[in-house]
């Protein structure tokens, strides 16, 4: 029998209903930004045990439709496949830093990481692009990082957004990649807040029923931000990604004062 008292409020569900809608259509649009997007406005009005419990079971489903539905698995998971393993070995030692680091420095990280980039591309005046050498040893190196950033403060997207811009890849190889990295991570993330640790509960499986019930809106919306990027040539694709850092820059900044 559901132990109703498991639950979030109703007037939390409903904040989050009216937002997580609009993340998933920008997830499908952007090819990423489902957690990024909702994490500094959630926890506005929410704890963030409790933004975990209803933003990772849709993020995992949405992750998984971009992954293996959109074709072209050779380009992108053939060439990245190493991705998420070293992606899964950042979440584990990520778990370790979410119970004992200060997750607002990890948040300051973050925000430098993508200044120092939208600096330098912005200097510039020029895409700035890996030499071909290092493109895989990079992918590993951010792929670790972004594994951490994601299970520490749920933020997967800055490390991985940074990496793909950089390899100057087509966006489908990036949406597919980054998406894998996604599903991966978010599926061991699963399985740690299942379980839980010394300074947080283990979730209950009827804790993840909200986050379920809004995943089939979630999906349908992601499929039509999706059809609206295959229209969308290359450089467009690409300012879309780089105004997305921009903004990430500002609501992880937002999100250390208020954390």
């Amino acid at each position: 029998m559901v132990d109703l008292g498991t639950f979030p409020a109703v007037g939390d569900l409903l904040w989050a209903i009216a937002i997580i809608p609009i993340a998933a259509y920008l997830h499908g649009l952007l090819g990423m930004g489902f957690v990024t997007i909702l994490m500094p406005i959630l926890v506005l009005v929410l704890d963030f045990r409790l933004i975990m419990v209803l933003t990772v079971p849709p993020a995992l489903i949405l992750s998984a439709q971009l992954t293996f539905f959109g074709g072209n698995l050779k380009a992108s998971i053939g060439r990245f496949w190493y991705l998420p393993v070293f992606m899964a070995i950042g979440a584990f030692s990520g778990a370790w830093v979410f119970q004992h680091a200060d997750q607002r420095l990890l948040l300051l990280v973050i925000a430098g990481a993508m200044s120092l980039f939208l600096s330098i591309d912005f200097l510039k005046k020029t895409h700035v692009h890996l030499p071909s050498l290092w493109i895989h040893p990079a992918a590993m190196l951010f792929g670790f990082l972004a594994g951490n950033t994601e299970t520490a403060v749920n933020m997967g997207a800055p490390f991985l957004l940074i990496f793909f811009l950089l390899a100057g890849l087509s966006p489908l190889v990036v949406v597919q990649s980054i998406n894998l990295c996604f599903f991966t991570g978010k599926i061991i993330h699963s399985i740690t807040l299942s379980v839980g640790g010394p300074t947080f509960a283990a979730v209950l499986p009827s804790e993840w029923i909200p986050g379920l019930l809004i995943a089939p809106l979630c999906i349908w919306l992601c499929r039509m931000g999706a059809q609206r990027r295959a229209r969308t040539d290359v450089e467009t694709y690409r300012r879309w990604l780089k105004t997305f850092l921009k903004v990430m820059v500002v609501l992880v900044l937002g999100k250390v004062l208020l954390t």
